[in-house]
């Protein structure tokens, strides 16, 4: 009888080729095991596609398995992956220092399958309740898109990917326009269904997988748009405020329009622009572009609402803004 298939991916790192295979014969069950005989061909292969899970050799001849498990510890991207290291060295020195670096595990070679097995199998279960714990740590209750701790997560982590990719990175800041004045008009059950809808048509504007959606605060939103220049950016955000329009949930108490209206902010970090080159004026870092988003929010209010604005530059700020409603 065939056996089924454990969904998850695996990664083995060792530089001895029979150990690869030894392990790829043991863990066969699993849907994906791929494999690397380095530590630069470990941190390649688990930028590209991050595993659930990677099995390392603490001492390999280009960089030791310490250096490579310092090196996932230290990208926000790849941090949370699971790392039992493997080693044919009995001192229990190093079993504390990996365990203390941020290693699950520790298992020595010779390897007896079945612990092997148990082992892995346990780290996937731990991993998997920690990822829907986090999962339901992130979300917002009311809207159910991401929750603020969830936007920082991901904008860091998108920040890294664009420096090391050198590709734009875009943010769109959305703020219902007199939404305190709706809320007063309307019932609090009325304004929550409100909210669910700005997030359920914003969530549809974006078609990728890598596009972000977030509540904020009470009112505002934002989208984290990867790979995505400001002309991309604006499109998106011109595109998700007419979809939230055309939801036509009347708004009696807006001076602007008789429905529900957003306004919108436009920034880009292009990553592609590095080193001496950039203009000393330029977005260069995820927290100039978060200052730059809402100074693109700013503007559209301040403009008269139910509009985008883009700033393209750290240092384009406008002046005071209207009253909060």
């Amino acid at each position: 009888m065939k056996k089924s298939t454990i969904e998850a991916s695996l990664l083995l790192v060792d530089d001895d080729p029979a150990i690869v295979q030894m392990l790829s014969r043991i863990l066969s069950d699993y849907s994906t095991v791929r494999f690397a005989t380095s530590g630069a061909d470990a941190l390649r292969l688990s930028r590209e596609a991050p595993p659930d899970l990677i099995l390392l050799d603490a001492q390999m001849g280009d960089m030791s398995g310490l250096q490579v498990c310092e090196a996932l510890k230290a990208d926000a991207a790849l941090a949370d992956i699971p790392i039992i290291f493997v080693s044919s060295h009995q001192e229990p020195e190093l079993e504390v220092a990996v365990l203390k670096m941020g290693a699950v595990d520790f298992i020595r070679k010779p390897f007896d399958p079945a612990q092997v097995t148990a082992r892995v199998q346990t780290q996937l279960k731990l991993k998997r309740l920690a990822d829907d714990l986090r999962r339901l740590s992130r979300v917002d209750l009311v809207t159910g898109v991401g929750n603020e701790a969830a936007y920082l997560e991901n904008l860091m982590r998108e920040g890294q990917r664009a420096r090391r990719s050198r590709h734009p990175l875009s943010l769109v800041l959305v703020e219902v326009d007199f939404f305190e004045s709706f809320e007063a008009l309307y019932d609090r059950k009325a304004a929550e269904a409100s909210l669910a809808s700005v997030a359920e048509s914003m969530r549809r504007s974006v078609r990728r997988g890598s596009d972000f959606v977030a509540r904020l605060e009470r009112d505002r939103f934002a989208l984290i748009l990867p790979e995505t220049p400001a002309e991309g950016a604006l499109h998106v955000a011109n595109a998700a405020l007419g979809a939230i329009e055309a939801l036509d949930i009347a708004h009696q108490g807006s001076p602007v329009s008789r429905h529900l209206t957003c306004s919108a902010g436009v920034a880009c970090f292009d990553a592609s622009l590095q080193g001496e080159a950039v203009r000393p004026e330029a977005i260069d870092s995820v927290d100039a572009l978060a200052d730059a988003a809402a100074a693109a929010l700013d503007r559209a209010r301040a403009a008269g609402r139910a509009q985008v604005s883009l700033v393209t530059e750290k240092a384009a700020m406008p002046g005071p803004g209207p009253e909060p409603d």
